[in-house]
This record gives C-alpha cells, sequence and structure tokens, in this order.
C-alpha cells in the first residue's frame, strides 16, 4: 500500500487531537494516564508548530489520514520520534514500514527510538523499521518507572 506524508497543518490541529486520543488509549495498557475533562491531554502540543525542532506528518493512504508522527530533534542533534501511530485499518498493510523508513530518510542523522519493554509488537516493528542500518540497543527505566527499550540508529 503506498504511503504518502504531508506536515499536519496547523488547521489540522483538532484532526490530530482526535487520533492522539486513540494512540494515547492503546498507550494505556502500557502505562497509566488518566483522562482530563473526557479526553486525554497531550502537553506541550502546541510548541510542534511553535519550535523549529519538532515537526508532525500525517500518513496518508491515498487521500485517507491513516495515522500520524511526531519528531523532535534534540540538542546533541539526534531526531527523536516522540509518537508514531498508525490506524489500527492500515495495520500489517505496510504503510506503517513505509511510512517510517520516509521518515527517518527525510531527516537523515542519528535517530532514537523507544518503545514499553512490554510492547513486543512495538519493538518488532522497529527492529524490522532499522533492519538494515546500525544500531545499538538499551534497556532503561522510563518516565513513571516503566521498562523501555531504546534504538540508536544512524541514518545516512
Amino acid at each position: 500500500m503506498r504511503a504518502d506524508i504531508e506536515p499536519v497543518a496547523p488547521a489540522d490541529k483538532p484532526a490530530l487531537v482526535a487520533e492522539l486520543q486513540d494512540y494515547i488509549e492503546e498507550m494505556t495498557a502500557y502505562v497509566d494516564i488518566a483522562k482530563v475533562d473526557g479526553a486525554y491531554e497531550y502537553p506541550g502540543l502546541d510548541l510542534y508548530w511553535a519550535e523549529q525542532d519538532r515537526s508532525v506528518f500525517w500518513v496518508l493512504a491515498d487521500t485517507e489520514r491513516a495515522g500520524f508522527a511526531m519528531l523532535r530533534r534534540r540538542d546533541d542533534g539526534a531526531m527523536v520520534m516522540a509518537e508514531f501511530y498508525v490506524r489500527l485499518a492500515f495495520r500489517r498493510t505496510g504503510m506503517g514500514l513505509s511510512f517510517a523508513r520516509q521518515l527517518l530518510e527525510r531527516f537523515p542523522g542519528v535517530w532514537i527510538l523507544s518503545e514499553f519493554a512490554a510492547n513486543a509488537g512495538a519493538i518488532a516493528f522497529w527492529h524490522r523499521v532499522i533492519q538494515g542500518y546500525a544500531y545499538t540497543e538499551r534497556s532503561y527505566v522510563g518516565g513513571q518507572g516503566k521498562d523501555r527499550v531504546e534504538q540508536r540508529v544512524e541514518v545516512v
């Protein structure tokens, strides 16, 4: 399935907030996140349009939005995949793999990818994405004391 990517425009913030609800709901399987007034919040969301070192993209299946990715560049220059989500209907179609690889190639250099250690599917997915690249992997304890796995890969 063809995956096209495009930046999320500020006017599309409400659509992104709606997609974030599904994504965060899935993440509650791994970390405690409470709704506020019936919805999940994403602190710092506005920074993705205000700061030069942050980007947010849609992945499109033909013209339908199939997911999103939120990226940020650290002070040391490494790019972090802050959030990555493909809607359930588009999973296992190659859409996510294509989307992720396009993002890595769009921003060559060092990338930091991180997953909850309990999320074996996400870890396997990112291993497929970075297959063919040299990378290091480490385990660490992240926010809320949750075990995580991190890959550091250089894309040239």
